[in-house]
Parts: structure tokens; sequence; C-alpha cells
């Protein structure tokens, strides 16, 4: 017996996948471990360095560098495939191609990827703010450059002893 709910359920997989290429449309791609978002990402991450000026135009954003590595790895991968024989498999060949293409405005536009794989925009959410700070000291009223930190003990002795500090004098705090 043929469960028709999971037939339903791929077809609207496939159909969210294609909407998800879309080059005219954003997209915040959220599924479990293992559902194949890298591989989504990797494809419309070449499907939008097919429509830019410039690679430096497309940003992706992950929680983790090991995800932002893992994307990087499969854009460039792919990359390195699209010189290969087309593969068999259709999803393969879809990414095979749309690599294709990415190599082709490569080459009219002069990025060089291969050999300028930094020109790719892939970052962690800390990372994406730490840059757009760094190019903007006055504006984000740092002054300095920031500093990511991992042991946060005494930023958070410093908030609580202001927190304290800011009770004891009776003023109210929006």
């Amino acid at each position: 017996m043929i469960d028709k709910s999971v037939t339903v359920d791929a077809a609207q997989d496939v159909i969210e996948r294609r909407e998800a290429l879309d080059p005219q449309r954003s997209f915040i791609v959220q599924a479990p471990a293992g559902s194949g978002k890298t591989s989504l990402l990797t494809q419309r991450y070449l499907t939008l360095l097919a429509h830019v000026h410039h690679p430096e135009e497309i940003i992706a954003i992950t929680f983790t560098r090991k995800a932002a590595a893992e994307m990087r790895n499969r854009i460039i991968e792919a990359l390195n495939k699209a010189c290969d024989v087309p593969p068999v498999t259709e999803h393969e060949r879809h990414t095979w191609e749309l690599a294709r293409a990415v190599l082709a405005r490569d080459e009219h536009s002069g990025w060089n990827l291969l050999a300028h794989p930094a020109r790719l925009r892939i970052h962690t959410i800390d990372a994406l703010c730490n840059n757009l700070t760094r190019q903007m000291p006055v504006l984000s009223n740092f002054g300095a450059a920031p500093v990511t930190t991992t042991d946060m003990a005494d930023l958070y002795r410093e908030a609580a002893r202001e927190t304290l500090a800011l009770l004891e004098t009776g003023e109210k705090w929006s």
C-alpha cells in the first residue's frame, strides 16, 4: 500500500525547494538535520551567483563556523565539479548546471572565484555583525574594533553591578 501523505509531502518538498531557488525572493530555510538544507542553500547560492554583478552582493548567514565552512566548501566543490562530466542523478545534475552557469558568469566578469573563494560572503551571525561594525566604527558607537569573547563572566558581573546601582538610585528605567 502506498502512503499518500508521504507522496504529497515529497511533492510539496520539491515545490518548496524550487521556490527557494527563485533569485527574486529571499528565504529562510529551516529544517531538521539531514534534510538537505546545505544542499539546497548551495543551489540557492549558485543560482544567485549567476545573476549578480559581484559575488560580494550575496550574503549567506548561518549559526556556526562549521556550517559556514561546509557551505563554502560545497560551493567551491560544485564549481570544481562543473568542469567534469554531468552527473547522473537529477539533484546533482541540477547543481552541476547551476555551477556551470556560475563559471560562465565568473569568466565573463573576471571574478576568478576558484582562485579567490574569500569573495564568497558566507558568515555566522557573529561574523556578519563584526564585519558591519568594523566598517562603521563611528556609527556603531564602539570607537574601536569590537572584540568577541567567549568568557562573559566579567561582563555579567559588570551588568549586575550597574543594575544594582541603578536600582539603588530609585530612578525609573525604560
